[in-house]
């Protein structure tokens, strides 16, 4: 599986682009505020200058427009309009009727009722400011002056040039500035997807290393404290695994509180397993010796019971104890557990054989199997307890293993009598036995086998241990 890669572009592209549209709107709005604002102080202080020519030609036209002196009034307005910005000049009697002029005037000049004008001609703005010439507190005239806006049209396009410029720069920084920002955000966003999805496929050693002292490092924190004790939790189920079946770890782990004392009444079924002789075979061997050979072996009787899912409930110096029907139910325990029997025998056989070939020690076991009521759960004390199963047909299976001789299956008679068993088995009567505990014989008989099609998949998972056996088995001599 390809190892999760973060991909930083949805949730930066998304954010990032948010932010900017953001600023870049932020940055138009007050452009255009600022543009519009300094557009309008430009026509302002136009308009003042307008004024004040208007205002100094009613001035220097008083006087000669009271004595009638039209020469030094036409001489005036001459000058006047000699200035590039000044396209005309105009004086007007006290009717408001046009006296004189030079240069350009809008159509239907009327300084009565407007002070400013705007018009256009041929294309080119032009704005006419009119003034009252006052004798005392009496209107004697109007004076107007003309001026072209193209100086200020010119300068109001420059001014919008330079601000629309400058919002662009400014709107691209904040966009790049805004992008590295979104990633910064969106970082440890996908720290904790990568982590989240790490521990959806049980990597739980997966770490966030960002440190962060804000609300994403608290959680950051909070995932790696939750990982840490999911790892710890982990590590423990697999640990207790070893010691109790992992449908029992699994349970007690699930819900830590629960795990108290008590049983329930189950219909399950027993297997034990024994060493023949082990005691004296104990003796001639040395204590690691013992170790390895009880571990192969019970890792042989440990593949057959998970084959059909039974539970180890326990190892016993060389004896194991198996269970079927719990803690899991199993509505076919008594036939799960006659086929693990069969296993079992049939793959120490093979087993041996492998050993003997190897010049290793080899052991048969003897086997006892049993079904019927019994109590299941944890037994014990408030301190130490054991989840297993108890009762008379546990007792009688122990029993029928310590009759049976080596290499063979014991079990009591009335779990044959059951047809939808007895069809499927293969079994010798193998008569009565007194048994320790017992005021009657027990009747029993020998299993020598299950149906064809059971012995069949047996056949191949043996082959399968024995071949991962011989793996090992080459491994270790290529270490050595």
């Amino acid at each position: 599986m390809a190892p999760y890669v973060p991909d930083y572009f949805p949730v930066a592209w998304k954010l990032g682009l948010s932010i900017s549209l953001l600023i870049l709107c932020g940055m138009t709005v007050l452009g255009t505020l600022l543009l519009n604002n300094q557009l309008s102080r430009m026509r302002d202080q136009a308009d003042t200058f307008g004024v004040a020519i208007a205002q100094q030609l009613a001035n220097t036209a008083r006087e000669p427009l009271l004595a009638d002196d039209t020469f030094l009034l036409k001489v005036q307005l001459n000058n006047l309009t000699r200035s590039e910005s000044v396209r005309g000049a105009a004086l007007f009697d006290r009717e408001g009727n046009l006296t004189d002029k030079a240069g350009i005037l809008p159509l239907a000049a009327t300084p009565l009722s407007e002070q400013i004008k705007r018009w256009e001609l041929q294309g080119e703005p032009i704005t006419t400011y009119y003034y009252t010439i006052k004798v005392g507190d009496t209107a004697a005239g109007y004076s107007a002056i003309s001026l072209s806006d193209r100086p200020i049209m010119a300068a109001r396009q420059a001014v919008q040039d330079t601000m629309i410029t400058a919002t662009l720069i400014m709107s691209v920084i904040a966009i790049i500035v805004a992008f590295f920002i979104s990633r910064r955000l969106a970082q440890p966003i996908q720290d904790l997807l990568a982590a989240t999805s790490a521990m959806r496929k049980g990597d739980l050693n997966y770490r966030i290393q960002d440190r962060r002292n804000d609300e994403i490092g608290g959680l950051i924190e909070a995932y790696n404290t939750m990982a840490h004790g999911m790892l710890e939790k982990d590590q423990v189920e697999k640990v207790l695994q070893r010691f109790v079946s992992p449908s029992v770890a699994r349970n007690m782990m699930a819900d830590l509180d629960q795990v108290q004392l008590g049983g329930r009444d189950v219909q399950a079924t027993v297997v034990f397993a024994d060493i023949v002789g082990f005691t004296r075979l104990s003796e001639t061997l040395a204590p690691e010796a013992i170790a390895d050979m009880l571990n192969v072996y019970f890792d042989a009787i440990t593949t057959a019971t998970s084959f059909y899912r039974g539970t180890i409930d326990k190892y016993m110096g060389d004896c194991a104890m198996i269970v079927f029907g719990v803690p899991e139910k199993d509505d076919e325990h008594l036939f799960h557990g006659l086929c693990c029997a069969v296993m079992i025998q049939r793959l120490v056989e093979r087993l041996n054989e492998f050993r003997r070939a190897r010049n290793q020690t080899t052991v048969e076991f003897r086997i006892g199997i049993n079904s019927g009521a019994m109590l299941a759960g944890n037994l014990g004390s408030r301190d130490r307890m054991q989840y297993t199963v108890v009762g008379d047909a546990v007792n009688l299976a122990s029993r029928l293993s310590n009759m049976a001789a080596g290499n063979e299956i014991i079990a009591a008679s009335p779990l044959l009598g059951n047809p939808n068993i007895g069809s499927r088995v293969r079994a010798t009567e193998y008569g009565a036995m007194r048994i320790r505990g017992k005021s009657e014989p027990v009747g029993t008989f020998r299993i020598d086998g299950v149906h064809a099609l059971s012995e069949t998949l047996m056949e191949q998972r043996i082959a399968q241990f024995l071949a991962r056996l011989n793996t090992e088995e080459q491994q270790r001599a290529q270490g050595e």
